[in-house]
This record gives C-alpha cells, structure tokens and sequence, in this order.
C-alpha cells in the first residue's frame, strides 16, 4: 500500500508541476496536462507564466507539488515530522484541486482522480505514516 500512495503523491506533483514547464501550444496530453496556449476558465485569474499574468497558477501548482514530495519525503522518514504527513497531502490535494477547476477540461479529470483518491485515503481511511510503512 506504501508504494500505492507514493505513486500517487508522485503523479500528484508530477502533475501539478507542469505549470511550470508546460508543453507546445496544442500539444497537452493526459500525462502532460498543461501547454502553452492553456487558458483558465476564469479570465484575469490565472494564466501560465507569462510577463503581466496573475500568480495565481503559480502559486496553486508550487504549493500543491511541493505539499505533494515533502509527503513523500515524510513517508521515507527523512527531515519532516510524520504528524504532519495527513496536512501536507490535504493541503497539496486541495490547491491541486483548485487549479484543474482553474483550467478544467479533458486532461484534468485524471488528476482531479488522483486528488480525490488522496483525500479519501487520508480523510475517510485515516492513512497515517505508522500505517502506510508497515503495510
């Protein structure tokens, strides 16, 4: 099961990251979710690192990639306390959720997914650290 949701948190911020180096205009796909010419739904609240842009997506996608591999990192028992593991994953889900709704269509559906999934683990199954590494 550990390795289950460390695929996830990984897929996560593999996702959620993509804000940063997004793809050709036209070219987004399922794994690669984000491209060039990707326009929120909302008009003058995000947009993809241009000059003159809101940081909104910036922020979303940092905080949710980050949220997502200091989980990792707490599942491996490095530098971050374990108690912190179920905050990290909510909060990292939660921005990640906001910015598929940001650029809702086709490719964030799968993300949206996994986002889901997380929650569900953590708020309704009460995954915990002590638990994740002994399964």
């Amino acid at each position: 099961m550990r390795i289950d949701v460390i695929v996830l948190l990984l897929l996560g911020a593999h996702f959620s990251l993509t804000v940063f180096a997004p793809a050709q205009a036209g070219k987004a796909m399922f794994y690669w979710p984000f491209a060039h010419d990707s326009k929120p739904i909302l008009n003058n609240i995000g947009g993809l690192l241009k000059v003159g842009e809101s940081i909104v997506t910036s922020l979303l996608g940092a905080v949710a990639g980050l949220s997502f591999l200091a989980a990792v990192i707490t599942l491996f028992g490095w530098v971050i306390p374990a108690y912190l593991w179920p905050v990290l994953v909510i909060v990292g889900a939660l921005a990640s959720i906001l910015l598929y709704i940001l650029y809702f269509g086709i490719y964030s559906l799968v993300p949206i997914a996994i986002d889901a999934v997380l929650l569900w683990g953590v708020l309704v199954q009460h995954w915990t650290v002590s638990g994740l590494r002994s399964s």
